[in-house]
């Protein structure tokens, strides 16, 4: 691909994107971070978690972090895809 065929396309890219994301609204409407409780001093008045189930959680995430740091993606063809433009 040409330097200016990738210019062109990211360009067009761009542009329907844009047009796209007008139409969301919604989404602007969403409070920035959720409630996740209305009551929080049920929350902080409760039991502790136990030590032993934060282990198995940290060792789960640390699983989860090995595995992902050891996907490779064999590239085969070009990323850049027709879109359906009208």
């Amino acid at each position: 691909m040409e330097q200016h065929e990738y210019m062109d396309r990211a360009r067009q890219y761009s542009t329907r994107l844009a047009m796209l994301s007008n139409n969301l609204t919604h989404w602007k409407k969403l409070p920035l971070l959720p409630s996740l409780t209305n009551q929080p001093h049920q929350v902080l008045a409760s039991d502790p978690v136990p030590f032993a189930d934060l282990q198995q959680v940290s060792r789960i995430a640390a699983y989860a972090f090995s595995a992902l740091s050891q996907i490779r993606v064999d590239a085969k063809e070009e990323l850049v895809v027709q879109f359906g433009i009208p």
